[in-house]
Protein backbone atom coordinates (compact mmCIF):
# COMPACT_ATOMS: atom_id res chain seq x y z
CA UNK A 1 0.00 0.00 0.00
CA UNK A 2 1.35 3.32 -1.21
CA UNK A 3 1.92 6.26 1.40
CA UNK A 4 -0.57 9.37 1.49
CA UNK A 5 0.64 12.10 -0.49
CA UNK A 6 0.46 15.09 1.98
CA UNK A 7 1.41 18.36 -0.25
CA UNK A 8 3.17 20.67 2.04
CA UNK A 9 1.33 23.82 2.19
CA UNK A 10 -0.52 22.99 -0.74
CA UNK A 11 1.52 22.22 -4.26
CA UNK A 12 3.96 24.86 -2.65
CA UNK A 13 6.49 24.09 -5.25
CA UNK A 14 4.81 25.67 -8.05
CA UNK A 15 1.56 27.89 -6.73
CA UNK A 16 1.71 30.42 -3.40
CA UNK A 17 1.73 28.01 -0.09
CA UNK A 18 -1.17 28.11 1.94
CA UNK A 19 -3.64 29.23 -0.49
CA UNK A 20 -6.47 28.23 -1.64
CA UNK A 21 -4.64 27.92 -5.09
CA UNK A 22 -2.16 25.66 -4.23
CA UNK A 23 -4.77 23.47 -2.18
CA UNK A 24 -6.78 23.03 -5.44
CA UNK A 25 -4.00 22.46 -7.36
CA UNK A 26 -2.65 19.98 -4.70
CA UNK A 27 -5.85 17.82 -5.37
CA UNK A 28 -5.52 18.17 -8.82
CA UNK A 29 -2.63 16.41 -8.95
CA UNK A 30 -2.52 13.77 -7.23
CA UNK A 31 -2.13 14.64 -3.39
CA UNK A 32 -4.23 12.15 -0.98
CA UNK A 33 -4.08 14.84 1.80
CA UNK A 34 -2.91 18.35 1.92
CA UNK A 35 -0.80 19.94 4.75
CA UNK A 36 -1.25 23.32 6.20
CA UNK A 37 -0.15 25.66 9.05
CA UNK A 38 -2.69 28.00 11.41
CA UNK A 39 -2.67 30.59 13.46
CA UNK A 40 -4.77 33.20 15.10
CA UNK A 41 -5.53 36.87 14.19
CA UNK A 42 -5.62 39.40 16.88
CA UNK A 43 -9.27 39.72 16.31
CA UNK A 44 -9.33 35.66 17.58
CA UNK A 45 -10.16 34.18 13.42
CA UNK A 46 -8.16 31.11 12.43
CA UNK A 47 -6.02 31.74 9.26
CA UNK A 48 -3.96 29.60 7.30
CA UNK A 49 -0.24 31.22 7.13
CA UNK A 50 3.41 29.72 8.22
CA UNK A 51 5.18 32.40 8.82
CA UNK A 52 5.09 34.48 11.76
CA UNK A 53 5.37 37.63 9.94
CA UNK A 54 4.33 38.84 6.95
CA UNK A 55 7.31 40.26 4.81
CA UNK A 56 8.47 36.92 3.04
CA UNK A 57 5.19 36.31 1.68
CA UNK A 58 2.67 39.18 1.41
CA UNK A 59 2.66 42.86 0.63
CA UNK A 60 2.46 43.65 4.35
CA UNK A 61 4.85 44.20 6.90
CA UNK A 62 4.87 43.33 10.81
CA UNK A 63 3.71 40.12 13.01
CA UNK A 64 0.53 38.20 11.48
CA UNK A 65 -0.98 37.80 15.02
CA UNK A 66 -1.19 41.62 15.61
CA UNK A 67 -3.58 42.15 12.34
CA UNK A 68 -7.05 41.38 12.44
CA UNK A 69 -9.12 38.98 9.69
CA UNK A 70 -10.10 42.38 8.09
CA UNK A 71 -6.75 43.60 7.46
CA UNK A 72 -4.84 40.67 6.44
CA UNK A 73 -7.76 40.09 3.26
CA UNK A 74 -6.26 43.20 2.25
CA UNK A 75 -3.21 41.57 1.94
CA UNK A 76 -2.09 40.02 -2.10
CA UNK A 77 0.17 36.43 -1.20
CA UNK A 78 2.68 36.52 -4.14
CA UNK A 79 4.06 33.54 -5.77
CA UNK A 80 7.60 32.85 -5.18
CA UNK A 81 8.27 30.63 -8.09
CA UNK A 82 6.19 32.25 -10.99
CA UNK A 83 5.53 35.69 -10.94
CA UNK A 84 2.69 35.22 -13.52
CA UNK A 85 0.76 33.45 -11.50
CA UNK A 86 -2.40 35.67 -10.23
CA UNK A 87 -1.57 36.83 -6.72
CA UNK A 88 -3.65 35.40 -4.52
CA UNK A 89 -5.49 35.87 -0.77
CA UNK A 90 -4.70 34.72 3.29
CA UNK A 91 -7.24 32.36 3.56
CA UNK A 92 -9.32 31.68 6.93
CA UNK A 93 -9.59 27.62 8.47
CA UNK A 94 -13.42 28.02 7.66
CA UNK A 95 -12.81 28.84 4.27
CA UNK A 96 -10.72 25.49 3.46
CA UNK A 97 -12.74 23.41 5.51
CA UNK A 98 -15.50 24.35 3.61
CA UNK A 99 -13.98 23.18 0.19
CA UNK A 100 -12.03 20.52 1.78
CA UNK A 101 -15.26 18.66 3.56
CA UNK A 102 -16.41 17.74 -0.20
CA UNK A 103 -13.37 16.02 -1.43
CA UNK A 104 -12.45 13.18 1.19
CA UNK A 105 -8.66 14.72 1.20
CA UNK A 106 -6.92 13.96 4.78
CA UNK A 107 -5.86 17.34 6.34
CA UNK A 108 -2.86 17.84 8.50
CA UNK A 109 -3.35 20.86 10.58
CA UNK A 110 0.03 21.95 11.94
CA UNK A 111 -0.81 24.76 14.86
CA UNK A 112 1.70 27.34 15.06
CA UNK A 113 2.77 29.44 17.69
CA UNK A 114 5.71 31.34 18.62
CA UNK A 115 5.63 29.23 21.81
CA UNK A 116 3.84 26.26 23.38
CA UNK A 117 2.02 28.91 25.51
CA UNK A 118 -1.85 28.85 25.40
CA UNK A 119 -3.34 30.99 23.08
CA UNK A 120 -7.09 29.71 22.60
CA UNK A 121 -5.65 28.17 19.06
CA UNK A 122 -6.57 25.22 20.05
CA UNK A 123 -9.78 25.16 21.33
CA UNK A 124 -11.16 27.77 17.75
CA UNK A 125 -9.47 25.73 15.41
CA UNK A 126 -11.47 22.24 17.11
CA UNK A 127 -14.70 24.19 17.49
CA UNK A 128 -14.49 24.79 13.09
CA UNK A 129 -13.95 20.52 13.29
CA UNK A 130 -16.64 19.86 15.06
CA UNK A 131 -18.62 22.48 12.87
CA UNK A 132 -18.10 20.88 9.39
CA UNK A 133 -18.05 17.90 11.33
CA UNK A 134 -14.89 16.43 9.70
CA UNK A 135 -12.87 15.16 12.49
CA UNK A 136 -12.13 11.81 10.96
CA UNK A 137 -10.43 13.30 8.28
CA UNK A 138 -8.04 15.79 10.14
CA UNK A 139 -4.55 14.98 11.95
CA UNK A 140 -3.48 18.30 14.41
CA UNK A 141 0.38 18.30 14.75
CA UNK A 142 2.70 20.78 16.15
CA UNK A 143 6.62 21.16 17.26
CA UNK A 144 5.09 21.76 21.02
CA UNK A 145 4.63 19.29 23.35
CA UNK A 146 2.47 21.49 25.27
CA UNK A 147 0.27 22.39 22.21
CA UNK A 148 -0.32 18.87 21.41
CA UNK A 149 -1.35 18.15 25.44
CA UNK A 150 -3.82 20.91 25.28
CA UNK A 151 -5.25 19.33 22.44
CA UNK A 152 -5.84 15.69 23.87
CA UNK A 153 -7.23 17.58 26.96
CA UNK A 154 -9.90 19.25 24.85
CA UNK A 155 -10.60 16.60 22.74
CA UNK A 156 -9.11 13.39 23.29
CA UNK A 157 -10.27 11.39 20.18
CA UNK A 158 -8.53 13.39 17.55
CA UNK A 159 -5.83 12.16 15.57
CA UNK A 160 -2.39 14.01 16.44
CA UNK A 161 1.13 14.09 15.82
CA UNK A 162 3.89 14.98 17.22
CA UNK A 163 6.51 17.32 14.46
CA UNK A 164 10.57 17.13 15.27
CA UNK A 165 13.84 16.73 14.25
CA UNK A 166 15.11 14.57 17.00
CA UNK A 167 14.52 11.31 16.53
CA UNK A 168 15.83 9.98 19.92
CA UNK A 169 14.15 7.02 22.19
CA UNK A 170 13.20 9.82 24.57
CA UNK A 171 11.31 11.71 22.06
CA UNK A 172 9.68 8.93 20.31
CA UNK A 173 8.57 7.52 24.37
CA UNK A 174 7.53 11.36 24.79
CA UNK A 175 4.94 11.67 21.98
CA UNK A 176 3.67 8.05 22.93
CA UNK A 177 3.57 9.35 26.67
CA UNK A 178 0.71 12.12 25.71
CA UNK A 179 -1.26 10.24 23.05
CA UNK A 180 0.05 10.83 19.76
CA UNK A 181 -1.12 8.52 16.75
CA UNK A 182 1.68 10.08 14.58
CA UNK A 183 5.15 11.07 14.87
CA UNK A 184 6.35 13.67 11.82
CA UNK A 185 10.01 13.45 11.79
CA UNK A 186 12.12 15.64 9.96
CA UNK A 187 13.20 14.63 6.20
CA UNK A 188 16.98 13.94 7.47
CA UNK A 189 15.89 10.78 9.53
CA UNK A 190 14.64 8.90 6.58
CA UNK A 191 16.60 5.63 7.40
CA UNK A 192 15.35 2.11 8.18
CA UNK A 193 16.65 2.64 11.91
CA UNK A 194 14.90 5.19 13.30
CA UNK A 195 11.59 4.37 11.42
CA UNK A 196 11.77 0.72 12.85
CA UNK A 197 12.27 2.14 15.99
CA UNK A 198 9.08 4.68 15.58
CA UNK A 199 7.32 1.82 14.09
CA UNK A 200 8.16 -0.49 17.83
CA UNK A 201 6.90 2.55 19.91
CA UNK A 202 3.12 1.80 17.96
CA UNK A 203 3.45 5.22 16.03
CA UNK A 204 2.39 5.67 12.42
CA UNK A 205 5.13 7.96 10.33
CA UNK A 206 4.46 11.29 8.62
CA UNK A 207 7.54 12.53 6.96
CA UNK A 208 8.39 16.18 5.97
CA UNK A 209 9.63 17.73 3.95
CA UNK A 210 10.68 15.28 1.09
CA UNK A 211 11.19 17.02 -2.57
CA UNK A 212 13.76 15.14 -4.77
CA UNK A 213 12.84 11.99 -6.91
CA UNK A 214 15.90 9.88 -5.58
CA UNK A 215 14.17 11.08 -1.70
CA UNK A 216 10.75 10.33 -2.48
CA UNK A 217 11.19 6.98 -3.87
CA UNK A 218 13.63 5.85 -0.83
CA UNK A 219 10.32 7.28 0.98
CA UNK A 220 8.04 5.80 -0.65
CA UNK A 221 9.90 2.43 -0.03
CA UNK A 222 10.00 2.66 3.99
CA UNK A 223 6.50 1.75 4.05
CA UNK A 224 5.66 5.53 5.87
CA UNK A 225 2.02 6.46 6.28
CA UNK A 226 2.36 9.96 5.19
CA UNK A 227 5.21 11.54 2.48
CA UNK A 228 4.85 15.25 3.09
CA UNK A 229 6.11 16.88 -0.02
CA UNK A 230 5.90 20.60 -1.98
CA UNK A 231 5.58 18.31 -4.97
CA UNK A 232 2.69 15.90 -4.92
CA UNK A 233 2.91 15.45 -8.93
CA UNK A 234 6.49 13.86 -8.46
CA UNK A 235 5.44 11.42 -5.63
CA UNK A 236 1.82 10.46 -7.57
CA UNK A 237 4.41 9.56 -10.55
CA UNK A 238 6.69 7.54 -8.49
CA UNK A 239 3.31 5.51 -7.16
CA UNK A 240 1.77 5.14 -9.89
CA UNK A 241 4.93 3.66 -11.60
CA UNK A 242 5.54 1.13 -8.70
CA UNK A 243 1.96 0.07 -9.14
CA UNK A 244 2.20 -0.88 -12.64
Amino acid sequence: MSSLNFAHRGFSGQFPENTMLAFEKAVEAGADGIELDVQLTSDGEVVIFHDDTLERLTNGKGTLTEFTLSELQKLSVHSQKNAEIQDQNIPTLREYLSWVSNTGIVTNIELKTASGDPTGLEQKVLELLEQFDIKEKIIISSFYVENMIRVKQLESDVQTGLLTIDCSEKTIQKAVDIGMDYFHPVASQLNETVIEQIHQFGLKINMWTINEESDLEKAEAAKLYGIITDYPDRLKKIQGNLST
